[in-house]
């Protein structure tokens, strides 16, 4: 199963982090993640707390994904984040992109 976590809001990491862990624990079958993140929810990646849980959480089949416009609007550089975030020119549109290749989207 391929799943694409959505999180525009900084206010919602915190359930997007524990919706990530549920799934994971629930599955019951390979499963790929995506969590793209754009709007002032790019912030969280640099919030030491979440970046830990998300560290972890990369290790066992999720990728984090920043969105380079909305790194712009929120004055954050590209080598603030932690190693493990991957960045696109544009949120929406890898979210688009990764709904055709068949990612089951979720909005926290």
């Amino acid at each position: 199963m391929k799943v694409l976590f959505h999180v525009d809001e900084y206010v919602m990491w915190a359930l997007t982090i524990k919706n990530l862990n549920n799934f994971i624990k629930d599955i019951d079958e390979e499963f790929a993640i995506m969590v793209v993140a754009n709007g002032d929810a790019v912030a969280g990646y640099l919030d030491v707390k979440l970046s830990n849980q998300m560290k972890v959480l990369s290790e066992n089949s999720v990728t984090f994904i920043s969105c380079l416009n909305s790194m712009k609007q929120e004055k954050i550089e590209e080598k603030a984040l932690p190693v493990f975030v991957k960045t696109v020119p544009s949120g929406v549109v890898e979210i688009a992109k990764l709904e055709e290749e068949g990612y089951h989207y979720i909005k926290p």
